[in-house]
């Protein structure tokens, strides 16, 4: 295993930089490799491809999120590396419901929460899971079974080894792990991926994990 699939970066994004300053700072005190930028559109494809992990922390308030998730869907097909987004400073559960529906968002975390609990997300997030609050995952779901029907089984034309790769990622399981359960490379993984969000009308792996498990 290269050494490099060990190395996790967060970059704390937002113009905000006396904020992020301190909240970088924290975040490395826990242990967490951290840095801020005012951007993640300067972040390149060689930055991306020099670590394991790369998760974009970005400011609800002075960021625009769907830019960053534009940038980003573009860059990730291009890298081996997971790619991951978290929101902070979102003002409402709401707001937050919204976000869990975006592609490449993994976690949203609102403004009154504490760094305790925000490190602890974070490490969550790079170890695989989604983090939100419980009643917002409700919500979205819910909201996304009523407005955003995915394909059921019998519409979609799964090859054998997409459907692999989705039994394995229903377990929640990160993109590195499932390459190394079926033997394949993290490009590879990520390929299917993305193909088997198009087949079922997903947009993001929340609604693909959702649509495993009643279908598969």
């Amino acid at each position: 295993m290269n050494s490099q699939e060990h190395i996790q970066q967060v970059y704390v994004v937002g113009s905000q930089q006396l904020q992020n300053a301190l909240l970088t700072e924290f975040l490395v005190k826990k242990d967490m490799a951290a840095k801020s930028i005012p951007t993640a559109l300067d972040i390149t494809i060689d930055a991306l491809r020099e670590n394991g992990q790369n998760l974009f922390l970005v400011d609800y308030h002075s960021v625009d999120v769907n830019e960053v998730i534009a940038h980003l869907l573009e860059a990730d097909q291009e890298v081996e590396s997971d790619v991951l987004i978290a929101v902070f400073n979102v003002d409402s559960d709401e707001s937050l419901s919204k976000l869990a529906g975006l592609p490449m968002v993994n976690g949203g975390f609102q403004h009154d929460c504490p760094q305790a609990l925000l490190s602890k997300g974070l490490k969550a997030i790079l170890d695989g899971e989604l983090w939100f609050p419980r009643a917002v995952l409700q919500t979205y779901l819910m909201k996304s079974r009523t407005f955003n029907k995915t394909f059921s089984r019998s519409e979609v034309s799964l090859t054998d080894r997409e459907v692999e790769v989705l039994k394995v990622m229903a377990t929640g399981a990160k993109n590195s792990d499932i390459a190394c359960s079926l033997n394949l490379s993290p490009h590879t993984i990520k390929t299917h991926i993305y193909n088997i969000f198009k087949k079922i009308n997903a947009s993001n792996r929340l609604q693909a994990v959702n649509w495993a498990q009643e279908n598969l």
